[in-house]
């Protein structure tokens, strides 16, 4: 079985089930846009061909996407996004999700993808359920120095934007203390989130 025979059954058996969860699109990507928040789910293809990875992604539309270019929130893919995840299927977290060699066991792989839809997808997006209760306590509840620099920043910026100034700082100034000094770009935008905020 190739890629486009598995989206086909994905589209026919799973995706019911994510429109009705507020999720809209065809194809390999789709969306749900709740205000500023924006849920992804995204289905790659591996490079060998014969395989796939389920990614999940979570964006905010006031936050910068990944990779520096602008996207129409419409558009966001999961490598827009500054929070992603994958579903990984039962073999473990380095294997992809196989085709299948018949329709029998690509239609078995779909079952499959559908119970840990059930279980991996809705946990993970249940934590960024809704903006802004579920950020204010991600940000409240994340120690900033356990974080790495570039997460401390959407951190920074996601708190910058609630109100949250002590926590805004303390993520930028976290993030400060332990990035490379040959990240530039990193340094520059932590360092921005203080001047913002008058703390530099």
């Amino acid at each position: 079985m190739d890629r486009q025979f598995f989206l086909k059954l994905l589209s026919k058996q799973l995706y019911p089930t994510l429109r009705s969860e507020g999720f809209k699109g065809s194809g390999s990507t789709l969306r749900r846009i709740v205000g500023p928040l924006v849920h992804v789910f995204n289905v790659q293809g591996s490079k060998y061909g014969d395989q796939c990875y389920l990614n999940l992604g979570v964006h905010l539309t006031f936050l910068p996407p990944e990779g520096g270019l602008s996207v129409p929130v419409e558009s966001i893919e999961e490598s827009h996004c500054v929070f992603r995840q994958r579903i990984h299927p039962p073999t473990g977290a380095a294997s992809g999700w196989a085709y299948g060699g018949s329709t029998e066991e690509a239609e078995s792989v779909v079952e499959l993808v559908i119970n840990e839809w059930q279980t991996q997808g809705r946990m993970y997006f249940r934590e960024y359920e809704s903006y802004p209760d579920s950020f204010i306590r991600l940000v409240l509840n994340t120690e900033p120095a356990a974080v790495h620099a570039r997460v401390g920043l959407h951190f920074a910026r996601i708190a910058t934007h609630l109100g949250r100034t002590e926590e805004a700082i303390g993520f930028a100034r976290a993030g400060l203390v332990s990035v490379s000094e040959r990240a530039t770009s990193l340094r520059h935008d932590l360092a921005a989130v203080l001047k913002s905020l008058n703390a530099a």
